[in-house]
């Protein structure tokens, strides 16, 4: 059985969607969803679904809301290896309107992650890696992160990163970001994403110039599938087209299934094709009313 580590965040995901006209003081009533969230722990608890055996580490609260996360890593079947510290876990509120979806973000314990804790925690007989591409934009996480990168890549393991979103991306500098990436990294960016780390803007283009510095990826791109490649192949898969959902860890759902299926069979179109359809599914269940 093929054994991925998941370094990075682990959130509370608080989705609400507001009217058309909300005035300033006043209330609405609407259906609130909250689950178990954060880019790296949506990727652990997928993997783990797709067969791989997987062990976090990150950080949490001393909270309640730590309990939560921790313990929906255990019912995934993810080992945990958790640091507990004094600040309060993460929590995303993402706000949807007009078919169109906001964030507020607050980090809080997954800062806590230190060099030291991934000294001690990080196995040394793992197969891959994957680092939430947050962790670096984190003048708190980074340090880790870029240890986590070279404790694995000296143990032979292969290495993955998740892009955060673009205008993140933006504000700390393409650049500077892809400056801070590993050699032989596989990189799992959106559209967005991998054309501000390219400099591209044709998707083609943007696979061309990616592939050309790592080795194994993919770009997904919405409603229009996902674009990968290896060292031998390209692979475009398209999706059908779904109403307006909350896209939210959909690209994490897309990137553990196909790193665990590729891991296990080396085959890219059949990555591809089942990392497309897993995202596709887990959207498809956020549309219904019992999701």
């Amino acid at each position: 059985m093929i054994r991925i580590i998941v370094l990075g965040d682990l959130n509370l995901d608080i989705h609400a969607r507001l009217p058309h006209v909300l005035p300033p003081g006043d209330e609405v009533r609407d259906a609130i969803t909250v689950r178990p969230g954060g880019s790296a722990g949506t990727f652990a608890r997928t993997a783990s679904q797709c067969g791989a055996s997987v062990i976090f580490l990150g950080a949490v609260g001393q909270d309640l809301v730590g309990d939560l996360l921790e313990n929906s890593l255990i019912r995934a079947n993810v080992i945990p290896r958790l640091r507990r510290t004094n600040l309060a876990s993460g929590a995303v509120l993402a706000i949807e309107k007009d078919g169109d979806r906001s964030m507020v973000c607050a980090r809080g314990a997954n800062d806590g992650l230190t060099e030291d804790w991934v000294d001690e925690t990080l196995p040394r007989d793992g197969t891959h890696l994957h680092v939430s591409g947050y962790a670096l934009l984190s003048d708190a996480q980074r340090q880790a992160a870029l240890h986590a990168f070279a404790l694995a890549a000296c143990q032979g393991m292969s290495l993955s990163l998740d892009p955060p979103p673009a205008s993140l991306l933006q504000a700390f500098g393409a650049k500077r970001y892809l400056g801070l990436l590993p050699p032989e990294l596989w990189l799992f960016p959106n559209r967005s994403e991998g054309r501000l780390l390219s400099g591209m803007n044709r998707d083609e283009a943007v696979v061309g110039s990616l592939s050309g510095r790592f080795p194994v990826g993919a770009c997904t791109l919405g409603a229009d599938g996902a674009y990968a490649w290896d060292p031998t192949t390209r692979h475009l898969q398209t999706t059908a087209s779904l109403p307006p959902v909350d896209t939210t860890g959909a690209g994490d759902v897309y990137a553990a299934t196909f790193i665990t299926d590729y891991l296990q069979y080396g085959d890219l179109s059949q990555a591809n094709i089942k990392a497309c359809a897993a995202a596709f599914a887990m959207l498809e269940r956020r549309l219904s009313p019992d999701a």
